[in-house]
């Protein structure tokens, strides 16, 4: 056992994405596209206000298992949610995620933004913000191969 207490940590990371906000929006907002991005660990996916996304994955730590709640949607413009990452059962962070999307020339510059509550052992600040930043490039690769006409 660890007498580490609880801490506050926080990241934010940028994208700009080639493609039109509606694109980059819907890959966020529908579950196929985003299943297509994000990975064979998102189980479960409600996109409303009060609704819920779950996902586990397995590496050679462990299971992971990622519970949220959709609190704010605002169509094509921002989404705000909260959720606890667990390994092996155990939660490590609880965090509150805001994603802004905005156009940049035809293309969207999206904002990860997070701030969390780090409860040791974890991997922190550091894990999620790897994490996402591999789940960004990801989107990029998805949207490169999935063209929708801009509107």
């Amino acid at each position: 056992m660890t007498d580490e207490q609880p801490r506050a940590d926080s990241f934010e990371i940028e994208r700009f994405y080639p493609n039109s906000r509606d694109h980059v929006w819907a890959a966020w907002a529908d579950r196929e596209m985003k299943s297509k991005w994000f990975g064979n660990g998102l189980t479960e996916m409600d996109f409303r206000v009060g609704g819920v996304e779950r996902g586990a994955f397995s590496n050679d730590m462990g299971e992971h298992r990622k519970e949220a709640t959709f609190f704010e949607i605002k169509e094509k413009s921002r989404i705000i949610y909260a959720y606890s990452m667990a390994m092996n059962g155990t939660v490590h962070t609880i965090s509150l995620a805001t994603v802004l999307f905005e156009d940049e020339g035809a293309g969207t510059r999206l904002t990860y933004k997070e701030q969390m509550c780090v409860i040791p052992p974890s991997d922190g600040a550091e894990g999620r913000k790897h994490g996402w930043g591999a789940l960004l490039d990801g989107l990029h690769s998805y949207l490169a191969d999935d063209s929708v006409p801009a509107k």
